[in-house]
């Protein structure tokens, strides 16, 4: 085992700035309580504090960051942990801590850590493009990019991204990206800057746009809760996990948290204060079920399982889990020819790469980047719906390169999202591929990548996947999920699609918010976290202009 595991950490939490015990959470106290501590809730909550609000922001995780209690730190640095470093996030599955930050009772892979799956991700940060809000139809008035853009603005100022993060400079590894550049050039295809032209999306390559700041992961624990903590009437409860909130008829008056040792207790609100979820697009729901909001059969799978739901009468029968949508993953394995270092993780992290650890000691190297080397996207058109694809490029051992490719926007299927017995939410009709115009669009794409890499010019072959179908019967989820909670205008209670309204407001409550990726109504052309984090900053926005 290379790290031990994160045991100790509960016992720093009340010591820390900003952190506090459960049992010092103030009753009738806080404006805002929030629930979630992934990206959307940690940018909602600074936002609110920035308004002069009192905020509760509760998390189920631990911390990921010395900042914030945790202390598995790298042997040669103690003031980082190997989550935040960018060369290894390449191997970040491999660490303990993957498991440990992993949630237990959710359909799909999601993060239970204060960050969300932006402190484990591969850190791709695909600023998205202006076609993702402004065709289907599927956002709603008010949300299209002309009025996200100013919210996009504030999250670029704090948080950019970037594509050169080294500070000497240069690019490191850049074998990959010399065969495929080549590659793609020969096929007609351009080079873009990913985040200064978001809007290229058709026949592009750009070297990849990472969640990256000075140096280390970034993402909104770096970015925005730091911020918060200076102010008094923050507080931050790691180590709880919220079960329900507490309803009075359409008013929520509080939250019910269980605490690491097994007991329960209720937090309520403020006069006037306001519950905001963020717990994500596959936790979010199972909150709204316990809390008697849902689909009939689901909030009764609630109630069997032991959670206090409001009376019958109370319920509020909204589409929560129905339009459930992610983004299918195929993968492509090819050889190249060419001549791949894949860092050698386990001497990173014992410290015996004394190269490239004092090449980092100085703010420059290869430990300073992710796992790719390329992004691509590109799109198909069918029966005048167009979907797009992104491909995520990084080397495996030898001469093989991996490509990650994703359908993306455009994408016509969806699922929907349940609860079982044991709380564990569950994927009761998957969002893969679901309809025949999918399938086709798809398999057209792949098709005519494998055709381009198997042209005999390029001295290219498939290695793993053979052949196309082979590459798509490798379908696996995207863990980029959305629309469980969507948002809209088409009232749910009245037979429409929506569970929240354009101001993020659950159908028949009169103070009950969500935030996260669950109310997107589509899906993004790219990687989804640049996405969730603006639509975090607008909807912020929204709530605070409710009076």
């Amino acid at each position: 085992m290379r790290f031990l595991r994160a045991s100790c950490q509960a016992a720093l939490i009340a010591t820390l700035g900003g952190l506090v015990s459960a049992s010092s959470l103030k009753n009738g106290y806080y404006d805002y309580i929030v629930v979630g501590g992934g990206p959307a809730g940690i940018i909602a909550a600074e936002k609110f504090i920035e308004a002069g609000n009192k905020v509760l922001l509760v998390e189920r995780g631990v911390g990921p960051t010395v900042a914030t209690g945790a202390n598995e730190t790298l042997v040669w640095n103690k003031d980082l942990t190997p989550i935040d470093l960018p060369g290894l996030s390449a191997d970040v599955g491999s660490l303990d801590l993957w498991d440990e930050y992993l949630c237990s009772d959710t359909a799909g892979y999601a993060a239970c850590v204060l960050g969300g799956g932006v402190t484990i991700n591969y850190m791709v940060f695909v600023h998205p493009p202006a076609h993702d809000f402004d065709d289907n139809n599927n956002w709603p008035e008010g949300w299209k990019w002309k009025d996200l853009k100013s919210a996009a603005d504030r999250l670029y100022k704090r948080n950019p991204g970037t594509i050169l993060p080294s500070a000497d400079g240069k690019r490191y590894d850049q074998g990959l990206y010399k065969v495929l550049s080549r590659f793609f050039n020969k096929l007609g295809w351009k080079s873009v800057d990913m985040i200064t032209q978001p809007d290229e999306k058709y026949q592009v390559y750009s070297y990849p746009a990472w969640n990256i700041k000075d140096q280390k992961r970034a993402g909104p624990v770096r970015t925005y809760l730091p911020e918060a903590e200076k102010n008094e009437s923050f507080d931050l409860n790691l180590g709880a996990k919220v079960i329900r909130v507490v309803r009075s008829g359409s008013q929520v008056t509080g939250v019910e948290v269980k605490l690491a040792s097994g007991k329960t207790e209720i937090v309520s609100l403020a006069d006037n204060g306001r519950v905001v979820l963020a717990a994500g697009a596959l936790s979010t729901p199972r909150l709204l079920f316990n809390s008697g909001i849902g689909p009939k059969k689901q909030i009764e799978t609630a109630k069997m399982s032991g959670i206090t739901v409001p009376s019958e009468k109370e319920w509020l029968e909204l589409p929560v889990g129905v339009g459930l949508r992610d983004h299918p993953i195929f993968s492509i394995y090819v050889e190249t020819g060419g001549n791949y270092g894949v860092p050698d993780y386990d001497a990173i992290i014992n410290g015996s790469d004394t190269t490239d650890i004092n090449l980092y000691k100085n703010g420059d190297g290869l430990l300073t980047q992710g796992k790719h080397r390329m992004i691509f996207f590109s799109s198909n058109e069918l029966h005048g719906q167009t979907r797009y694809y992104q491909g995520s490029c990084a080397p495996n051992a030898g001469s093989v390169l991996g490509i990650t490719t994703y359908l993306t926007h455009g994408s016509t299927s969806q699922g929907v999202l349940g609860l079982d017995s044991n709380q564990n939410t569950v994927i009761e009709k998957s969002p893969y591929m679901q309809t025949a115009d999918d399938r086709r669009a798809a398999r057209s794409f792949i098709q005519q990548l494998v055709n381009d890499i198997q042209n005999p010019s390029t001295g290219f072959k498939l290695e793993t996947n053979l052949n196309t179908t082979a590459i798509l019967a490798s379908q696996s989820p995207g863990m980029h999920y959305t629309g469980t909670a969507k948002m809209g205008t088409d009232n749910g209670l009245e037979n429409g699609t929506s569970v929240v309204d354009v101001n993020t407001k659950v159908y028949g409550m009169d103070n009950l918010y969500v935030v996260d990726g669950s109310i997107h109504p589509d899906l993004p052309t790219g990687n989804i976290q640049t996405t969730i984090m603006i639509i975090a900053e607008a909807a912020a926005a929204r709530i605070l202009a409710q009076k």
